[in-house]
């Protein structure tokens, strides 16, 4: 104890005591008053400690190489200065620094020290970040460009807007490369199919339940709602049950439904998914060939049986040139037992894209793009505590 407090004063003001209370040490000032604490481990090692004191304005030495002498006596292993950002009103600069690996000298995640210094060049903070962990080495490590090369073949390119202008991009979906070469997905991107077109054509209403006994009660602000005559004429406007309502505003679409349904028939997935295509052909401003089927599900409340149709879920993806276009999509809900839209989110398309001429196809784009694309070996962390792999990640 008495050699940590002597290696721990050396980056204090000296007028700063330093009290041993049982397994604790207390910073106190010249007159004896509290001033900090100093949190130790069982085994009498420095977890971190904070000084609260009001210190000289003068200027001290370089805060970094203040930094790395305190890491040098309480931390050796963590030699690597990752990040450096400087407090204007506690005049102080936090430096972090991570340990390494002997092996492939990279840095450990959640292993390193935080060290902040004052503008006097006395340490005011600490923390000690030890962790034990394991990593899951490669016995074959390709290199970095063949990564790139597996990175390139298996991402998917999108179109995104960026600052009002379009601009092409390797999926987010995609992290990088393991160290065998097997791409890393957070999640796999949706296989695009173009859509079969039925060939003949559905408005919208009929396709929601909406019969000649309908009646649009209410049309302002971009939201309409339609209901049976019957539930009209008997109920006040703010008590009648909205049986369909559509809501336009300048990103969205939206479609929901609610007439009546009963459980005489179950359709079949391709049935409803013709229904949900005849629904995005009467409600799209643009040629059915550019939206793509991305998936579909059983909604997750499905089985819940309650005076709403269950409903399965079609997701299309709207695209250019057979590239999608990030963040406009269509999600129709069509009811499993009656086969009527029960909900429609329609995502509408960004000026920058509806007024982009010059489009790229996916295979020159994805090539522009491996031009620029960076990537890094790092550790990764597996779903596993404290488990981590190896894994060429994306730099930019």
């Amino acid at each position: 104890m008495k050699q940590l407090i002597q290696k721990l004063k050396q980056f204090l003001p000296a007028k700063v005591q330093v009290a041993t209370e049982g397994s604790l040490l207390r910073l106190l000032t010249a007159e004896g008053e509290p001033c900090g604490i100093v949190d130790l481990d069982e085994d009498e090692n420095l977890i971190g400690f904070d000084l609260q004191m009001k210190l000289p304005d003068e200027e001290g030495r370089d805060a970094r190489v203040i930094a790395q002498q305190f890491a040098a006596v309480f931390y050796p292993e963590a030699a690597e200065v990752i990040q450096e950002d400087y407090a204007v009103q506690i005049q102080s600069t936090l430096i972090r620094l991570a340990e390494k690996d002997a092996v492939h000298h990279l840095p450990i995640p959640g292993a390193g020290l935080a060290v902040e210094v004052h503008d006097s060049g006395f340490v005011t903070a600490a923390q000690l970040y030890r962790n034990t962990y394991t990593l899951i080495d490669s016995d074959e490590l390709i290199d970095a460009a063949e990564a790139k090369q597996k990175l390139l073949s298996e991402t998917p390119v999108a179109i995104a807007v960026e600052g009002g202008s379009t601009v092409y991009k390797l999926s987010d979906q995609v992290i990088g490369v393991h160290a065998d070469g097997t791409v890393l997905f957070t999640e796999l991107p949706p296989v695009l199919k173009d859509i079969e077109a039925a060939a003949d054509h559905k408005d919208w209403a009929s396709l929601m339940g909406m019969t000649e006994d309908f009646v649009n009660y209410y049309n302002e602000d971009g939201v309409q709602l339609w209901a049976e005559s019957a539930l009209v004429d008997n109920h006040p406007i703010d008590e009648i049950p909205d049986q369909v309502a559509v809501r336009k505003n300048a990103e969205v679409l939206f479609y929901s439904g609610a007439t009546p349904w009963n459980k005489d028939r179950r359709y079949t997935e391709e049935e409803l998914k013709q229904q949900a295509v005849h629904f995005l052909s009467a409600v799209t401003d643009y040629p059915l060939g550019e939206w793509k089927h991305a998936e579909e599900q059983l909604a997750p409340d499905a089985a819940i049986e309650d005076e709403l149709e269950p409903t399965y879920i079609f997701l299309f993806a709207y695209t250019k040139l057979g590239i999608p276009v990030e963040g406009i999509e269509a999600s129709i809900h069509v009811g499993i037992h009656s086969g009527l839209i029960r909900e429609c989110i329609v995502d509408r398309v960004p000026d920058a894209v509806r007024f982009e001429k010059q489009w790229m196809p996916g295979k020159k784009a994805k090539q522009q793009l491996g031009d620029l694309l960076q990537l890094e070996l790092a550790w990764v962390s597996l779903h596993e505590e404290n488990r981590y792999e190896l894994v060429y990640v994306r730099t930019e």
